[in-house]
């Protein structure tokens, strides 16, 4: 298995076999195949840079649709965390020594935040440019994360937030790292696709990706250049006034589902299911009031959608939802508009 630098199509075609194997492996647990693929993958290459981002980053991105389509339990969307989470391991031990700096660098996620699989391969892609990144795993309460930052002062704080949820606690975090004078960098899909949700929640920066994190990495340590200054999140009264309600909005919306699962049997079968993700579409709305980004919820509410058609619910159960929640919200404007929105006619 080759995978030549000058020729991209090639190179396109490589990768995705590359990747094509590695899915294989997870299909079957079989954590020795999916280490050799990486391994044979990693000797072709110059560094693991490569790997991690055109091999790993794809297939935990395929993981993930297939669990969303129902097509994988969460048992086998574990099972292939856990062995990538090995296979990470066995490329860190290929990893050079990280360039003498002053400090190091340090990547979590904020409490709440369970899914730590991509604060891990960004470390690793960190250290495979240069960087001594210090992983600290995920879901760090904030009382552990400043008495951390305090003591060891590292260079510059990345947090991941994959979990629209957790955006108003990554702001905590977020007020933690610069009460110890640390300049943050987030990212994650939680964040969005720019900045808005990064400076909403108070971080000096967002990054796309690794690359574009390692170029502000290299401006704010290795050139000397200031992070642009970083604000500390204000807290819109609309949010809390939401967030007051919460136990309310909730107990509405699993008396609506237990009315329709009386004529829907999928509905019936899930009814647990359903409950919880009303309180997941509150809790998303909140975060999304937080940021002060629609796009947030209605994000959200397209892939629940999809996620409970692949559970054979109806779409309109996700609407008959939403329909509740705006009824409930008309003295809170904002969150009956992001609600609309959320609720307009969708294509195909």
């Amino acid at each position: 298995m080759s995978f030549p630098r000058a020729d991209g199509s090639r190179l396109e075609v490589q990768c995705l076999a590359a990747t094509a194997d590695y899915l294989r492996a997870l299909s079957r647990q079989d954590r020795s195949a999916a280490v050799g693929v990486a391994g044979r993958a990693a000797d072709a290459r110059t560094s693991v840079v490569d790997v991690i981002e055109q091999m790993l980053v794809p297939a935990q991105v395929e993981v993930g649709i297939r669990a969303q389509h129902d097509d994988w339990t969460i048992a086998d969307e574990h099972a292939a965390t856990a062995i990538t989470e090995v296979v990470l391991g066995v490329l860190a031990m290929r990893q050079p020594a990280p360039v003498r700096r002053p400090a190091p660098i340090c990547v979590t996620t904020p409490a709440g935040e369970w899914h730590g699989l991509a604060a891990r391969m960004v470390a690793e892609g960190l250290r495979a440019r240069g960087w001594d990144a210090m992983y600290l795993g995920s879901d760090l309460p904030d009382d552990h994360l400043g008495r951390f930052l305090h003591r060891v002062q590292p260079a510059v704080l990345l947090l991941s937030c994959t979990t629209a949820a957790v955006l108003p606690q990554l702001a905590r975090s977020l007020d933690v790292a610069m009460a110890a004078g640390i300049p943050t960098i987030v990212g994650g899909s939680a964040c969005g696709t720019d900045e808005k949700r990064a400076l909403a929640v108070g971080a000096n920066a967002w990054a796309q990706d690794t690359a574009s994190a390692h170029v502000l990495l290299s401006r704010w340590v290795d050139e000397g250049i200031a992070p642009p200054p970083a604000r500390r999140a204000g807290i819109p009264a609309d949010y809390l006034e939401f967030t007051s309600r919460r136990s309310v909005l909730v107990d509405l919306l699993a008396s609506r589902s237990e009315a329709m699962s009386a004529s829907t049997l999928a509905a019936a079968r899930f009814q647990s299911m359903i409950r919880q993700v009303g309180a997941q579409l509150v809790d998303v709305l909140a975060a999304s009031l937080f940021v002060d980004d629609p796009r947030l919820f209605d994000e959200y509410v397209t892939w629940l959608a999809d996620m409970l058609h692949a559970r054979g619910i109806p779409p309109d159960t996700t609407w008959s939802l939403l329909e509740v929640i705006e009824a409930a919200l008309i003295d809170i404007p904002r969150a009956q508009r992001f609600t609309a929105i959320s609720r307009r006619p969708r294509r195909g």
